[in-house]
């Protein structure tokens, strides 16, 4: 089933251009909305039957990389997440997009995305699951682009598949460090085998890289810099990517990745501690946007760095009974914001889309006074807004709460440096309620001053309208979510039942110090948006410092890269062969004589006659007449002397096929090359400098050791069976009694074919080539 789902978004997209050269009386996001409904219903069948959906289909046994696709409880979230969103944000472009926009090529690459997402949620397998986290960012780089003659969205897109294309090879090497240590690249198998598993070099490097791919992916401190400027796509490309699904495969990655790293202390405190400079970061920074979607993005950092501190707050060691309590908290208040956040950032940035339609700005400088205007609008940005500023009544505020419970609570575990986490968490939370109402009062208060021409279309307030209603919804129900998601996803990630840990989500918990702490953010938050004081407290920069890290980062690879080429293309072939050989001696030649020391007892010399040695001394002499020669008729003669005497070779060891073909081609080579070096100068000596020689011939002498260690090592390893009895079989398995008769012919056909069709182009080209000689001399005369 799941296998099948994928390769029906392949089908969709194929439909896409199908159903728009069909009929364009229907809008093409009707027919898109298919795949993501297919995923809510595939979502709602798993929810209610309960059961883990898997499929493997084998590709490279070999290394255990196969196509492992599983539905648990833990990717259900996230599988259901993108649907639910996908299913809005589709609605939402139909009304959104204008019919003059390239639709086709639009929701192709929507698609594309949520095949991608899809995938990374579902794939089983380290190898699988890095190949759909790459199309994620490819996709993305496509819908961010999608206004390509805006140069800030190529800026942007490049921005955004720089970063999170190195993360997503880092974490490829730690994956392949994860199968070194177990010997497998199935997920599920990993956590299990690497319980007890000595913590060593490989082990931490796989930790650090994987980390890598998860912070790039998920907008964490300092790679955060590429989402603000990926707010640069249509608006429902940003309520889909970077509010709900894109930025939340990095906190996925984490999550499946906690049964292999939690408990260590390296994994948790960097978690810990870069989730909450993330989240002091994107408040800061926030706060002094003037660009609405700007702002959004930016909180948008901020609360996945929120979410990445519970996260690293949950990976206390799980099998310490003292610290069980506290990481089921933790991780509930995770995963339940992983949800709310989704649906209450989608409702902001489409309510952002309908304000940029109706007054073709979204600078907050030139909006104000829109409520009246746009009032369904005003009314769904303001519960989206007052969610994620954590007010009491709306969904954040339960995970808000939760938040600051589960940094007071690290007080009863004797953690060192507690006042600091919960100090940055307070101020992180002012700075998320300060830019929550700046967003409402800056865009729909004060003064009107842009005409609205059109104001909103009930078509493109069905989504917003539903996720506000969400909103509201969620905070009266939200155990509904902790029993038929949660609990099960809980189950999936921690090694013990968190059953006996599981207590009910409740608004009212008395007055405590977290309530105490919310009063605090709230009556801050209020005083510094009355006063205007936060145009003082929180810096205005014209661009993040980490942004011109990024553009000298660039220059300087530019400028290497430059010099590098500049050195390397000269136009020479004994250069190119020089750091052809170069690169290959480097590559192989250490393993090479490795594997001659454990293979050199069993080699054997055998005698060899009079007629190989006398062939041997004259291709020597050859050769190392070729360094002496001027002229390229004596160099062209010598060179066909090492033909045919390896042609010769070939008769002395039984193969006269090989003999033959080599004795037509160095008959064909040699003369093609007499006719072309007769009109051409003789060989200039070259004034090499004595580094220059030295390199040349040190680079020689280890490639014929190579070569020579290479044959004695395929001489000695029986490393495969012989493959020469299947051919013996030739007669039996193809009518042919000639064995090479049976493999030109039969066997390797196609090959032969294809040998045949290079010598036509080959003759039809020497051909053409002699022919406009001699019409060029016809015309000269």
């Amino acid at each position: 089933m799941l296998i099948l789902f994928l390769l029906f978004g392949l089908v969709m997209m194929g439909l896409t251009l199908f159903h728009y050269s069909l009929t364009r009386r229907i809008p093409l996001g009707v027919t898109v909305l298919f795949y993501p409904l297919v995923g809510a219903v595939i979502s709602l069948y798993a929810l209610v039957t309960k059961q883990t959906l898997s499929q493997t289909i084998p590709w490279i046994p070999a290394f255990d990389i196969n196509f492992s696709f599983r539905l648990d409880a833990l990717s259900l979230i996230f599988f259901a997440l993108i649907s639910f969103i996908g299913v809005l944000v589709v609605i939402y472009s139909i009304f959104y997009l204008s019919s003059r926009e390239n639709l086709p090529k639009f929701y192709s690459y929507l698609l594309l995305f949520m095949i991608a997402m899809y995938g990374v949620v579902l794939s089983s397998n380290t190898i699988v699951l890095y190949l759909f986290w790459e199309l994620t960012s490819i996709s993305s780089f496509l819908l961010i682009s999608f206004w390509n003659k805006k140069s800030a969205a190529l800026q942007g897109a490049l921005k955004s598949f720089l970063i999170t294309v190195f993360g997503g090879m880092m974490m490829l090497l730690g994956f392949i460090a994860l199968y070194v240590i177990t010997g497998t690249n199935d997920i599920v198998a990993i956590a299990e085998l690497m319980k007890g598993t000595d913590k060593n070099v490989l082990y931490y490097f796989a930790l650090a890289s994987i980390l890598l791919g998860a912070l790039t992916k998920s907008a964490q401190f300092p790679f955060h810099i590429w989402l603000p400027d990926a707010m640069e796509a249509p608006t429902p490309v940003s309520a889909f990517l970077h509010s709900a699904t894109m930025v939340k495969a990095g906190i996925y990655l984490l999550l499946r990745m906690m049964p292999v790293f939690s408990g260590d202390p390296i994994f948790q405190w960097i978690l810990v501690i870069d989730g909450l400079i993330t989240m002091l970061v994107g408040s800061l920074f926030a706060v002094r946007q003037s660009d609405l979607k700007g702002l959004l993005a930016y909180s948008t950092i901020s609360q996945l760095g929120m979410i990445v501190t519970l996260i690293g707050l949950a990976a206390f060691d799980g099998m310490n009974p003292n610290y069980q309590p506290f990481i089921v908290m933790a991780l509930i208040a995770a995963l339940l914001h992983i949800i709310t956040h989704g649906i209450f950032k989608a409702a902001l940035f489409m309510g952002a889309g309908i304000v940029d339609h109706a007054a073709h700005t979204r600078d907050m400088n030139q909006l104000g006074g829109l409520r009246k205007a746009l009032p369904v609008t005003f009314i769904v940005m303001t519960i989206a807004a007052l969610s994620m500023a954590g007010i009491p009544f709306l969904n954040g505020f339960l995970t808000k709460e939760m938040f600051l419970t589960a940094l007071v609570d690290l007080r009863e575990l004797n953690i060192n440096g507690v006042f600091w986490l919960i100090a940055a968490g307070v101020i992180a939370s002012v700075g998320t309620f300060v830019y929550s109402l700046i967003a409402i009062a800056r865009t729909f208060f004060g003064q009107q001053t842009i005409e609205i021409e059109k104001g909103e279309s009930k078509g493109i307030l069905i989504s917003p309208t539903i996720l506000a209603v969400l909103v509201i919804l969620l905070f009266f129900i939200p155990n509904v979510l902790l029993v038929y998601m949660i609990e099960p996803a809980l189950s999936v990630i921690l090694d013990f039942n968190p059953g006996t840990y599981m207590k009910p989500i409740h608004a009212w918990h008395g007055f405590n110090l977290p309530l105490m702490l919310t009063i605090v953010i709230i009556i801050s938050g209020l005083v510094i948006v009355l006063t205007g004081v936060y145009r003082k407290l929180f810096p205005k920069y014209k661009e993040m410092p980490l942004n011109k890290v990024y553009r000298k980062t660039l220059h300087g690879l530019d400028v290497v890269s430059h010099q590098m080429i500049r050195r390397i293309m000269t136009d020479r072939l004994n250069h190119y062969l020089m750091f052809l050989f170069g690169v290959v001696l480097v590559l192989i030649l250490p393993v090479t004589l490795k594997v001659l020391f454990d293979v050199y007892p069993a080699f054997e010399l055998t005698e060899a006659g009079i007629y190989p040695v006398i062939l041997l001394l004259v291709i020597s002499v050859a050769c190392l007449a070729l360094l002496q020669v001027k002229s390229r008729m004596t160099a062209t003669i010598l060179t066909g002397v090492v033909g045919y005497g390896t042609s010769l070779i070939y008769v002395l060891m039984y193969a006269p096929d090989l003999a033959l073909t080599q004795f037509v081609i160095e008959t064909i080579t040699t003369v093609l090359f007499l006719s072309c070096f007769y009109h051409l100068p003789n060989l200039e000596k070259e004034n090499k400098s004595r580094l220059n020689r030295t390199v040349s011939l040190t680079i020689a002498f280890s490639m014929a050791i190579l070569m020579m260690t290479m044959m004695v090592i395929s001489q000695s390893a029986e490393s495969f069976e012989s493959i020469s009895e299947f051919y013996e079989q030739a007669y039996e398995l193809a009518g042919g009694k000639n064995i090479v008769n049976a493999i030109l012919g039969d066997f390797r056909a196609f090959d032969t074919l294809l040998e045949g069709i290079v010598l036509l182009i080959t003759g039809l080209g020497i051909y053409a080539l002699v022919r406009k000689r001699g019409e060029v001399k016809h015309e000269r005369k």
